[in-house]
């Protein structure tokens, strides 16, 4: 047939090109030579069948179905009677091709072969993409389709006691869909026995359920994302969004709901989230702009100073002695250190804190290039030291002991207007850092551009938001250094990331765009919603 004569054409062309190749490979050193790949579809070949076969079609008989499965299978190594369903049916994956990948699934059903796991999976993603695309709601999809999909539920769990997580999330995307949605909460569930549930699962039922009203599962859905470590995605805000714009008699109260989670978790929203919030409100005739904080954390709309970040003594001490146990001596820092060296460490920290500020010599020295010669690296950790000693502080640096190569001068000069520790050349610095400023008390700050992710998370989560919360408060880090000698330090941002209330006015921050993972960084955001009710 004429949309599959590329099949036949491009098998004579690959004869061709390969024989060309082999007789020129005569002339070419055998390193230089490649073999065509030939075991993978192409792109550009798919792409081509799409177009000319798939194009404004709704179905295709059942002898073009049967001979595009035989030519994949037999032009292709690695296609086989196993994926070349999920092939096709990933080639319907365009909204306006579920008639087609509906039709191929009934081919194959009509020669008695059932489309395996994967290849349900790829036909439960376009029935979910078709979903959303029509308004995801319940008309969305017919009666019928409705039913298919419980169908193909049905008869995986007849066959199947237990799922993976893979086919778990496949069959949420479906369900979700249909009136049974909740059925998916029970697949969310066995999902966590092999594998995290996915933020696209999560998503969909969180949405769901949402739409349909559920905001008590909705919301333990969204506190288990966080719980997860993932960020909850625009959808998830949009539909609660939406469903509570319905009720303007609560609206305030179910908006300050929203601020307070986003609050509790540090999280924030994106642009697109913040552009209807404005919208929603403005509508309701509340006051609601998008604004800028400045370097003092003023808001250049109301005029109000952003609270300042601040950890409590009650919680700084949980802080202080869980670090000790949690990070300090663990067994893992033994093997990039001793346990005496810890201990000579502890009775250094006792016998000269407290400090004004704890550097980390190395991480200082480096920064600026690590391939620059000792007595420049020298010379950069002594300025970071007269920075802090024209203030009046006392400083501990902290460093390894083949500093001691340094030039002879810079280290007199540390060593007479600091504390020095040199750890053996193979020890870890940060755990080291964090425990002398810990140990030092709630003003002492330390200086290191490292985020410190690894630590934070061997705290556990309780722990971890206490701990980021500190490390904003106290971090300097280097910015760069001047050609005189001077060096411009990036201090810490006093004020709260995140959404809170001062007096009547929440203030909200939002990104440009959604990113899966929570920033590690300490950067203001650029953009803020100021909101009064």
């Amino acid at each position: 047939m004429f949309s599959l004569k590329f099949f036949h054409q491009n098998r004579n062309f690959v004869k061709i090109s390969t024989s060309l190749q082999i007789a020129c490979s005569t002339t070419r050193k055998s390193s230089a030579f490649k073999r065509p790949q030939l075991s993978v579809p192409h792109t550009d070949h798919l792409q081509t069948l799409k177009t000319d076969l798939f194009q404004q079609r709704s179905e295709l008989s059942p002898s073009e179905w049967k001979e595009l499965r035989t030519s994949l299978i037999s032009k292709y190594k690695h296609v086989s009677e196993s994926n070349v369903d999920a092939m096709i049916l990933g080639l319907c994956g365009c909204v306006e091709q579920l008639p087609l990948a509906k039709n191929y699934v009934h081919y194959l059903r009509g020669c008695g072969l059932e489309p395996n796991l994967a290849s349900i999976g790829r036909l439960l993603r376009i029935y979910n993409a078709f979903y959303h695309a029509s308004g995801g709601n319940d008309s969305a999809l017919s009666t019928e389709e409705q039913q298919d999909i419980l169908n193909v539920y049905g008869k995986i769990r007849e066959r199947y006691e237990i799922l993976d997580a893979t086919t778990c999330k496949n069959l949420i995307y479906g369900l979700v869909c249909t009136k049974e949605w909740r059925t998916g909460l029970d697949l969310l569930r066995m999902a966590q026995l092999t594998s995290k549930p996915s933020i696209g699962a999560l998503t969909e039922l969180t949405v769901k359920a949402f739409i349909e009203g559920e905001l008590e599962i909705g919301w333990n859905l969204l506190e288990e994302t966080v719980i997860k470590g993932k960020e909850p995605k625009c959808e998830s805000y949009l539909a609660y969004l939406k469903f509570i714009a319905n009720e303007p008699v609560t609206l305030q109260c179910s908006l300050e709901k929203l601020y307070s989670f986003l609050e509790r978790h540090e999280l924030v929203i994106t642009a697109k989230v913040a552009q209807y919030i404005i919208q929603l409100l403005q509508k309701n005739s509340f006051n609601a702009k998008s604004t800028q904080i400045d370097s003092r954390g003023i808001c250049q709309h109301c005029g109000l100073h952003l609270r300042d970040i601040s950890v409590s003594d009650a919680e700084y001490a949980k802080l202080s002695n869980s670090f000790i146990n949690k990070v300090l001596i663990r067994n893992d820092i033994f093997q990039k250190s001793t346990p005496e060296e810890v201990e000579r460490f502890k009775r250094f920290v006792t016998k000269t804190a407290p400090y004004d500020c704890v550097i980390d010599g190395l991480n200082v020295a480096y920064s600026m290039g690590p391939k620059r010669p000792p007595a420049a690296l020298a010379t950069l950790l002594v300025n970071v030291v007269k920075h802090f000693k024209s203030q009046g502080k006392y400083v501990l640096v902290l460093g390894r002991k083949h500093m001691n190569s340094w030039p002879k001068d810079a280290l007199m000069y540390i060593r007479k207007n600091a504390s020095l520790f040199l750890a053996n050349n193979l020890s870890q610095d940060d755990p080291f850092l964090l425990y002398a400023t810990l140990k030092s008390g709630q003003s002492t700050d330390f200086f290191s551009r490292d985020l410190m992710r690894s630590h934070a998370f061997l705290l556990g989560n309780d722990l971890r938001i206490i701990f980021r919360r500190w490390q904003q408060e106290h971090q300097y880090a280097l910015i760069t250094q001047t050609k005189d000698g001077r060096i411009i330090v990036k201090e810490p941002t006093r004020h709260l990331l995140y959404t809170h209330k001062v007096q009547d006015t929440w203030h909200v921050p939002y990104k440009s765009s959604y990113s899966p993972n929570p920033s590690e960084t300490f950067e203001v955001p650029e953009s803020w919603l100021c909101i009064k009710f």
